[in-house]
C-alpha cells in the first residue's frame, strides 16, 4: 500500500510538472465529457485506492446556465493487516481486513472558481467489509458483510490539457479527502 501511495503520488508531481506551464484550458464539464479519476484518499484507517468515472449527461440543468449533470461509477478499496500475537515455533497469526464500496455518482458540476471544475453530488452503492484469520493454529473464525452504503462528495477538478488533469474530493465514500490524476478521453 505505501508502494502505491508513492508512486501515485510522484505520477501527480511529474504530471504536473510537465504540464504546468501550458495555458490550454479545456471546457470544463458538459455533454461528452467523460472523465477517469484515480486516486488515494483519507480515512480513519488508513489510505484507500479510488477508481471513479464521471460522463457529462445533461447541460444547463434546470435552465441554469453551467449547471451541468455528470453520471458514473464509483470503486473504492482499503485493505490492512494486523499481526495480533506469536506462536511458539515463531509464526505470527492475526486477521486481513478488507473494505470494498463499489457505487453509482451524481454529480452537479458548476464552474464556481474560473477554469477549475467544481462540483457536488451523491453516491450510492454496496458496501462489502470482511475480517479473515491468517497463521497457523486453531481459526477462532472469520466475519464478513455487505449493505446499503450512501455517501456525499463535493469536489474540484483541474485539466492541464485535453487529458490531464488533478482532483480533490471531500466528503464519505470509502474516504473522508481523497485526491489523484484525472484522465479526459
Amino acid at each position: 500500500m505505501k508502494k502505491l501511495t508513492l508512486i501515485l503520488t510522484a505520477l501527480t508531481l511529474v504530471v504536473c510538472s510537465n504540464v504546468v506551464a501550458q495555458n490550454n484550458h479545456p471546457s470544463l464539464f458538459g455533454n461528452g465529457s467523460k472523465h477517469v479519476r484515480v486516486g488515494i484518499g483519507i480515512n480513519a484507517a488508513g489510505m484507500p485506492i479510488e477508481v471513479s468515472y464521471d460522463q457529462g449527461f445533461k447541460q444547463d440543468l434546470f435552465g441554469v446556465k453551467k449547471l451541468n449533470l455528470g453520471l458514473g461509477g464509483y470503486l473504492g478499496y482499503y485493505g490492512d493487516k494486523d499481526e495480533i500475537g506469536l506462536w511458539t515455533d515463531g509464526s505470527t497469526f492475526g486477521y486481513k481486513y478488507s473494505h470494498i464500496i463499489l457505487g453509482a455518482r451524481g454529480l452537479f458540476h458548476y464552474p464556481l472558481i474560473p477554469k477549475i471544475d467544481t462540483y457536488a453530488g451523491l453516491m450510492l452503492g454496496y458496501n462489502i467489509v470482511s475480517a479473515t484469520f491468517y497463521g497457523n493454529g486453531t481459526d477462532p473464525g472469520s466475519a464478513s458483510a455487505g449493505g446499503f452504503a450512501f455517501g456525499g462528495v463535493v469536489g474540484a477538478r483541474y485539466q492541464f490539457n485535453n487529458n490531464w488533469g488533478i482532483y480533490a474530493e471531500a466528503g464519505y465514500s470509502i474516504s473522508y479527502l481523497s485526491f489523484g490524476l484525472v484522465y479526459s478521453l
